[in-house]
């Protein structure tokens, strides 16, 4: 049995200090933008990458420390699939996902134990919250500018979806989406709806049929 001096366990307790401080600033990104997986998740994951980097380094002499960093790689995923949400053809979670799986990468280089690996981690963080930051700007342009029409419509309370899809149906109208909205007014229900139209002018004509019907209480585009 392997004996662990005060001073290793000075050093064990800075890297999990580090760690905590590197992966929590990735976490507060993820917490400010109201993703699933907020600080907590980011730290824990990090923690427990760096203590098992840590394990592995210890282990070392008694065989191949790589099978454990392996492992940890792919056990990851798992996690980060629990983001993941599909609805219609709009995947959500996928950054949330791959910033899980960075984390548990900057837990693993903080936990090699030596200062030229916390600088890595350190850089490695920075551009991951880069990253997360200044590259949201362009590419939420980038999907405003290539964004399908939504279709906003407001339905009595009881009256369901049917007729709408009937009526984009009869325009070639293809539906990618569609989620509810909490109206502002009681007994209503709002839908929100994402379509690929055949045309420019399918648009009114879509709006003018959906209007004469005695269930929508209102309905209009929003475009891109």
């Amino acid at each position: 049995m392997q004996v662990v001096s005060w001073e290793e366990v000075g050093r064990v307790a800075l890297q999990l200090i580090i760690a905590i401080g590197l992966s929590a600033l990735i976490g507060w990104e993820r917490e400010v933008r109201g993703r699933p997986a907020g600080i907590r998740t980011h730290v824990l994951l990090c923690l427990g990458a760096t203590l098992m980097m840590i394990l592995s380094r210890a282990f070392s002499p008694q065989g191949d420390p790589g099978r454990i960093a392996a492992q940890i790689v792919s056990g990851v995923g798992f996690i980060g699939a629990g983001t993941i949400l599909r609805q219609g053809s709009i995947v959500r979670g996928l950054t949330t996902a791959a910033s899980l799986w960075a984390v548990v990468a900057i837990g693993m280089t903080v936990g090699m134990g030596t200062p030229q690996y916390y600088l890595i981690a350190l850089m490695g963080t920075l551009l991951i919250y880069g990253v997360l930051t200044l590259l949201r700007i362009p590419e939420e342009r980038i999907q405003q500018q290539n964004r399908p029409p939504q279709l906003w419509v407001t339905l009595e309370a009881r009256a369901k979806l049917d007729n709408i899809f009937t009526v984009l149906s009869h325009h070639q109208a293809e539906l990618l989406s569609f989620r509810q909205e909490f109206p502002d007014q009681p007994h209503t229900r709002v839908y929100v709806l994402e379509a690929v139209l055949r045309d420019h002018g399918t648009r009114e004509a879509i709006l003018h049929e959906l209007l004469s019907l005695h269930e929508v209480r209102a309905a209009h585009w929003e475009v891109g």
